[in-house]
């Protein structure tokens, strides 16, 4: 819902700066500045909202959505658990450098828990795993243990493989 409530602002602004245009010759290059702006800013958001959504249909990752797949990822023998938002352009961004470690190391179980619509599984895993949330964020779990974790730009294919080996 907020990817159409950003949608709709991008265009109620496009139509504001549009009229402008055509009204106030002498406000022009403000006035497409306001054009070029908006129209950026909607194809961000729906760049961001198609990168979100390839989420749910990637068969590389196991969405945790309950306390069961929680449990079953962190007493994962070897798992990747990485925290995702919907809501964030780092994150889709991260995302693909998870999914390629998912492809290069098909032996490592890899979950994704979407921070947004599961607020209270997130706060779950700062507490048992005694970090303070961020997101995106992600985990390495070995026989049941956290042994590495990282935030934002620190989230890598390189790194994640680092760490796994």
């Amino acid at each position: 819902m907020p990817s159409l409530l950003v949608l709709l602002l991008s265009l109620s602004g496009l139509v504001f700066f549009a009229v402008r245009l055509v009204t106030d010759p002498a406000a022009w290059p403000t006035s497409a500045v306001g054009v070029a702006a908006c129209l950026l800013f909607a194809a961000r958001n729906a760049t961001l909202f198609r990168s979100n959504r390839t989420i749910e249909t990637t068969p590389s990752l196991s969405e945790i959505c309950d306390v069961a797949t929680l449990d079953d990822a962190l007493g994962s023998e070897r798992a990747i658990l990485y925290k995702h938002s919907t809501r964030c352009p780092v994150s889709s961004v991260v995302i693909n450098e998870v999914l390629r470690f998912g492809e290069t190391h098909p032996d490592w179980k890899v979950y994704v828990l979407k921070v947004i619509e599961r607020r209270g599984l997130s706060n779950t895993v700062a507490d048992r795993l005694g970090v303070p949330h961020a997101s995106p964020q992600a985990f390495v779990i070995k026989q049941g243990r956290c042994v590495w974790h990282t935030s934002h730009s620190g989230i890598t294919e390189q790194r994640l493989s680092r760490h796994a080996a």
